[in-house]
């Protein structure tokens, strides 16, 4: 019998199952990528229980589409579920619909992850992506003009983190969408 665990996900291959911890996050996509790596659990954590709840979905079945383009958010997606090497990750930053926290690099806050024909959309709490969020991503993301600057992000960047892991109210929106959509995005980069 399956029993998921609040500190890992689970995806399923032909040889047995895998497991991956936010940790395993941050080690793949780097220290950087602290947020990134809380975005990316939460996430799978809701999708898996939502397209997956009796059994840990196959890896190679699951397709995201995101209005989010940060490349830690993709590398943590690459990671547990293979889909940006094998095709079935698609960014369109355009896709993210009115009420999803705009991103400081582009797009939104916003995603679909399907499996075996159902999918999800999730938009993630503006509360959590303000505009705090927003200012402090754009002004020391890509580096900051001291230590102290740095010591004081850092911070920040776990703080969010928390939220991420412990808000129940994580998502303002999670509702059944069309996953022929993303599956008509698949067929066409697969050809």
């Amino acid at each position: 019998m399956f029993s998921r665990r609040p500190d890992c996900l689970v995806v399923s291959e032909p040889e047995g199952t895998l497991s991956f911890n936010r940790e395993d996050m941050i080690r793949y996509a780097g220290h950087g990528q602290i947020i990134a790596s809380g975005v990316v659990f939460r996430l799978l954590q809701k999708a898996f229980m939502d397209l997956s709840p009796q059994e840990p979905p196959s890896r190679k079945d699951i397709w995201v589409l995101t209005a989010f383009p940060g490349e830690g958010v993709r590398d943590c997606i690459e990671l547990v579920t293979r889909a940006v090497t094998d095709g079935r990750f698609t960014l369109d930053v355009n896709v993210a619909p009115s009420g999803a926290p705009s991103s400081p690099i582009g797009g939104g806050m916003y995603f679909e992850v399907g499996y075996r024909g159902k999918a999800f959309a999730y938009t993630f709490n503006p509360e959590i992506f303000d505009e705090h969020w927003y200012q402090s991503v754009q002004n020391f993301q890509d580096g900051c003009d001291s230590s102290e600057n740095h010591g004081r992000y850092v911070s920040y960047k776990y703080g969010v983190l928390g939220e991420l892991l412990a808000r129940e109210d994580v998502f303002i929106d999670v509702h059944e969408c069309c996953a022929d959509r993303v599956l008509k995005i698949k067929s066409s980069t697969l050809k």
